[in-house]
């Protein structure tokens, strides 16, 4: 921590942001994980900090600990000694100045502490306690056990990190060793590969923490700890490269893993501080892992889970497709808003999360589409966890798709879970792969699946249509054969899009929609005016029109007003009410929207007439 002897929120708050990673809300307070007890409801975050005229002040709508909080930032070395004027508001000097009252620069961090001395202990180097072990000389040795807490050996490791164990020592039947005490049968256990990050995993959660020695042991562990300890509720502190976590997942655990690929929990202990362990380490940040077999009687019959309620279900694969210009990207991305900011999508209830769109083409004219859409549907700033990708993603390439994992863990902390991962389009995410090629297309899917299985996140696919025929995707078979979910986009003239759902695994077939596309005007942040489109819902007919000119809507209208009419007349208000309580999806907003839309067309096409309020019917020779 600098020597701030007047702190200045500018340097200190920079401290505090970078450590937690928070972000900037709306009114200038700073939202993140809590210092103390690590919560984060993202979007809405109940933790946040925040400056104005020199007063700071702290808050945690979970815990509301705040002298635990200002102890929490101090541990971490981003609290100036400073006495609260109230429980959690503190006084400084808003900024920084010389002796004639001039502004003085933020000065840069500090430069890193030297490497330490490759010859002090071990524990030492690594930045933790010596916790469930002794010095013999520099080398640190620790004991290990079996489930029935027999002592059956011991680990040293030297100052320079070698390691070793005792002549004759077998980790059949999984060996341990423990740091913290509390190893009880029903409580929660942490396992780790390495006792240095067992210890960082114990000091940032106070629990016990088991550590396997190494990631090819921690499988064995696992089991042995649930075949002696049923009740133990275990939790693993995976790292993060290949064999840690095929290891997390082989034990069928919830699992965290940093975010930054090769690394481990002291890694970031080390690296970010103890509160970037924490919050990388709470509860919700844990991945599910579901697994290989559940026995028959052991299974469990579920309504469905939906991400777009009757259309889309969670932790699934989805794809539009759709020819060239027909509003596929408006379509998918019309949903995809809607998921980030809980906005129902045209009266279906969607479950909220983070989304996150890789646009392999047309970077800007998304985001124009996008500040159209926040526009129309009156969503403000922050209030969508919307992320758009600068670049395509090859997901062909593993090295690519580990990037994009490293990317989405980053923004986790933040964003929450995704919840939709779209990828616009497929073809140009194969890179050189074929689209036709059965070898290609699978290794395609299997990356789209590895993201999907870890984040529990629906995979939205956008595509085009085939060249023989727009009734189907194109591509290699496997491509289908993927799915769980499959909608056709069609333009209709100049006005209309129509949406055909044309695969739907395990539930009935939703009914076609249709779509007018209405226009959106905008200024720059240069004055300058632009326009975009959105999608506003019109009917649940393909194409919208039978031979009577009518979509479904507006026959449902014309049904409801003979229902409610007397002599012939109905009001209005009394048409719209009795219209939606009926016919309504159960958004008013949106079935009102609709109602006005169609009760318009009804009008144009004379089917209907008004007169101050009144509604009346006209008869068509």
């Amino acid at each position: 921590m600098p020597d701030f002897a007047q702190p200045y929120w500018a340097e200190w708050s920079r401290l505090i942001i970078e450590r937690y990673d928070l972000r900037e809300g709306p009114k200038g307070e700073w939202h993140g994980p809590c210092p103390h007890c690590g919560y984060n409801d993202t979007p809405s975050t109940r933790f946040w900090i925040s400056e104005r005229d020199g007063l700071v002040k702290v808050h945690c709508r979970q815990c509301e600990d705040f002298q635990a909080i200002i102890k929490a930032l101090a541990a971490d070395g981003v609290w100036p000694d400073l006495g609260p004027i109230k429980s959690n508001v503190v006084k400084i000097n808003p900024f920084a100045s010389d002796a004639n009252g001039a502004a003085i620069a933020v000065a840069p961090p500090d430069p890193p502490d030297p490497a330490p001395d490759p010859f002090e202990p071990y524990y030492m180097r690594k930045g933790v306690e010596l916790l469930g072990a002794r010095l013999d000389g520099l080398d640190v040795v620790i004991p290990l056990f079996n489930t029935a807490r027999d002592r059956v050996g011991w680990q040293r490791i030297t100052p320079d990190g070698q390691k070793r164990f005792n002549p004759g020592l077998s980790k059949d039947g999984g060996v341990f060793g423990v740091v913290g005490k509390g190893l009880t049968r029903g409580g929660a256990i942490w396992v780790a590969e390495g006792w240095a990050t067992a210890c960082s995993v114990h000091m940032a959660t106070a629990r016990p923490v088991i550590f396997a020695l190494d990631a090819g042991n921690m499988p064995a562990v696992c089991n042995a700890i649930v075949a002696e300890w049923p009740e133990a509720r275990l939790r693993i502190a995976a790292d993060n490269d290949e064999k840690g976590l095929a290891a997390a997942r082989a034990t069928g655990k919830p699992y965290a893993v940093p975010a930054l690929p090769g690394a481990d929990w002291n890694d970031v202990h080390a690296s970010a501080g103890m509160g970037a362990v924490k919050a990388g380490l709470a509860e919700h940040r844990l991945i599910q892992v579901k697994r290989l077999f559940t026995h028959l009687d052991d299974l469990v019959i579920r309504q469905p889970e939906w991400l777009i309620d009757g259309l889309i279900e969670v932790s699934t694969l989805a794809m539009c497709f759709g020819a060239a210009g027909s509003g596929k990207s408006f379509a998918v991305l019309d949903m995809a808003l809607c998921i980030a900011s809980g906005t129902p999508y045209h009266g279906h209830d969607v479950q909220q999360g983070s989304v996150f769109y890789i646009a392999g083409e047309g970077l800007s004219g998304m985001s124009r589409r996008a500040a159209a859409w926040q526009k129309h549907h009156e969503v403000g700033k922050g209030q969508a966890q919307f992320y758009l990708s600068n670049r395509a993603v090859i997901m062909s390439d593993p090295d690519a798709v580990d990037v994009l994992r490293a990317e989405i863990a980053a923004l986790v902390e933040v964003a929450g879970k995704p919840r939709l991962l779209v990828i616009d389009t497929l073809a140009r995410s194969l890179g050189g792969a074929s689209e036709n090629d059965g070898k290609d297309v699978n290794e395609f899917i299997v990356a789209c699946d590895s993201i999907k299985e870890e984040y529990g996140c629906t995979v939205m696919l956008v595509h085009h249509s085939g060249h023989q025929s727009k009734e189907r995707a194109r591509g290699a078979s496997q491509i289908n054969a993927a799915l769980d979910h499959e909608f056709r986009i069609d333009a209709v003239g100049d006005n209309l899009v129509t949406m055909t759902f044309t695969k739907q695994k395990e539930d009935a077939m939703p009914e076609p929609k249709a779509f007018t596309k209405l226009p959106i005007e905008m200024m720059t942040s240069d004055m300058e005016h632009v326009s975009s489109i959105v999608l506003e819902f019109t009917a649940d007919m393909p194409g919208g029109f039978e031979d009577d000119g009518l979509n479904k809507e507006q026959r449902n209208i014309l049904a409801t007003f003979d229902e409610v009419q007397e002599h012939g007349e109905a009001d209005r208000d009394q048409l719209r009410d009795a219209h939606i309580n009926k016919f309504g999806a159960g958004n008013r907003d949106s079935d009102r929207r609709k109602f006005n839309i169609n009760i318009r067309a009804l009008l144009e096409k004379e089917d209907l007439r008004q007169s101050n309020g009144i509604i009346s019917k006209n008869e068509h020779d």
